[in-house]
């Protein structure tokens, strides 16, 4: 059984029917860790919003549940514009503090999934030295969202990321980014591929995933970027949390030693899967 170090706050999110629920990377990440069949530990941060309890209850269902309580959790309000999810950043939550986990020693993969700012690069850095992960996966859309209260969430430049930060994705074994999340550069998802190659070097394997359309697996052991697209799609269900599941999904196939295009395949199907069990029954 691969154990699994997931890393990342929840999230109080709010839809335009009036429903609040608990959400974040996190969540999603550690739901698809545990149908992979993985051992999961998870740190995380949140505030005391009902929601934000049961998303801990959520958790520890799962797994160990390291909790760093919080003032507040971070909020999100979920909203549509010409059919697009747009969300507008309500609240902030509370960084991360390292020295609040101690385990486990070593884990097979450290999954790091930000939902807004609770992850500094001084922090990412310090949890990798401090527990010595086999495996560092990243999903970074968290670090790569321009934020500020009561405005929708845009995509940075990433000119604008702080150095430090492309220092530690560097450091990592796996990069997954949407190719919603980069926005600000031109739409062609090779480009956008090649712009991140350019400034996290030659190390890590980089996924980019286009929804709907599949993915792009930049592995540097292969002599070509790969194109993958799924034979089959799965249309007419929310797609919250679609990439944090393919992340997570990814990083346990990475653990059991699967090569990158095996885990980045076994990767979709858990998405499939994922989003089919939104259907409505007939």
């Amino acid at each position: 059984m691969p154990k699994l170090l997931i890393v990342g706050g929840l999230t109080v999110d709010r839809f335009a029917d009036g429903r609040r629920a608990p959400g974040g990377s996190v969540l999603h990440a550690s739901l698809a860790a545990h149908a992979e069949g993985a051992g999961i530990t998870t740190l995380t941060v949140a505030g005391p919003e009902p929601e934000a309890e049961e998303g801990v209850g959520r958790l520890a269902e799962l797994g160990r549940v390291v909790r760093q309580q919080a003032p507040a959790s971070t909020t999100y309000r979920h909203e549509a514009t010409d059919g697009r999810r747009v969300l507008v950043y309500e609240r902030a939550g509370a960084p991360i503090d390292p020295d609040r986990i101690d385990g486990p020693p070593a884990p097979d993969v450290a999954l790091m999934a930000p939902i807004a700012d609770e992850l500094p690069a001084p922090a990412l850095t310090a949890l990798r030295d401090r527990l010595r992960p086999r495996r560092t996966v990243l999903l970074v859309q968290g670090w790569l969202r321009r934020l500020a209260p009561g405005e929708a969430v845009h995509p940075l430049a990433l000119d604008e990321i702080d150095p430090a930060l492309w220092e530690a994705f560097a450091a990592g074994d796996a990069i997954v980014v949407s190719t919603e999340d980069l926005a600000e550069i031109p739409t062609d998802p090779f480009a956008q591929a090649a712009a991140l190659r350019s400034r996290i070097g030659a190390g890590p394997l980089l996924l980019v995933t286009l929804g709907e359309r599949g993915y792009l697996l930049d592995d540097p052991a292969a002599d070509r970027v790969e194109a993958s697209v799924p034979r089959r799609v799965v249309h007419g269900v929310p797609l919250v949390g679609a990439g944090d599941t393919f992340g997570a999904a990814l990083a346990v196939g990475l653990a059991r030693g699967e090569p990158a295009g095996v885990a980045a395949r076994g990767a979709t199907e858990r998405v499939i899967r994922v989003l089919e069990a939104r259907r409505a029954p007939a």
